[in-house]
């Protein structure tokens, strides 16, 4: 397969569960090794050798599971939030309080996470704005690319309003997105394109008027390829 995120872009990547796009997306964050390929940022060749890596390149990342893989539940707002960016934070090994608040106050204003101060736990906050916080984390680190792995998945409505328009206002500023999503809605109204894949390969790419829910949905069951 290969997959093209410009400036500005938010491209979905849909499908069935075990279609293959979270390894994708692993696999280009450095969280999975890759068999073969290879990855390219701003037109550099990123060797992502790991996560740690590939975000100091400029590449984020928001897994599909925030409370597994993605945040410390007992750890605080402020310790989550700047979990990515200690060394923008730190002197001599030793985190800075006041830049430390400074830095995630800015943060979770810019993506409006409410519910509780820094020093509360990440777990005392709701779904949405735990996932919310992930936002915080990865923004904090101002990438190139934002790769989200069903950032709206077990938030509530409201929740998930405020992540589109996070989402359309980082594009606005140049952000590039990859975003994987199973809600057809939420791929009709937030992409820019639309990639299909199937059995671990890309089906099908649709763009404009081309994106409907029949469309997309055929290429995920196999429908295109029989020519229905």
């Amino acid at each position: 397969m290969s997959i093209d995120v410009r400036s500005g872009e938010i491209v979905i990547l849909a499908g069935l569960v075990g279609a293959g796009r979270s390894e994708v997306a692993r696999t280009i964050y450095g969280a999975d090794r890759a068999d073969a390929g290879s990855v390219e940022l701003d037109g550099r060749p990123l060797r992502a050798r790991s996560p740690a890596h590939t975000v100091r390149a400029g590449v984020a990342m928001i897994p599909e599971s925030r409370k597994e893989q993605g945040l410390l539940p007992g750890r605080s707002v402020a310790e989550n939030v700047t979990l990515s960016s200690l060394a923008q934070i730190s002197r001599a090994g030793i985190v800075r309080p006041r830049p430390e608040r400074r830095a995630v106050r800015d943060m979770l204003t810019k993506v409006d996470v409410r519910g509780g101060g820094q020093a509360v736990t990440a777990s005392a906050l709701s779904g949405g704005n735990q996932q919310k916080l992930l936002f915080a984390r990865s923004l904090l680190r101002d990438p190139l690319v934002l790769i989200a792995d069903e950032p709206t998945r077990g938030v509530d409505v409201g929740a998930k309003r405020a992540i589109y328009e996070l989402l359309a206002s980082l594009t606005g500023r140049g952000l590039g997105i990859l975003l994987i999503s199973s809600d057809v809605e939420e791929i009709l109204g937030l992409a820019h394109r639309v990639l299909v894949m199937r059995a671990g390969q890309i089906a099908a790419e649709f763009t404009g008027d081309a994106a409907t829910e029949a469309a997309i949905l055929g290429a995920a069951f196999g429908a295109t390829e029989r020519g229905a």
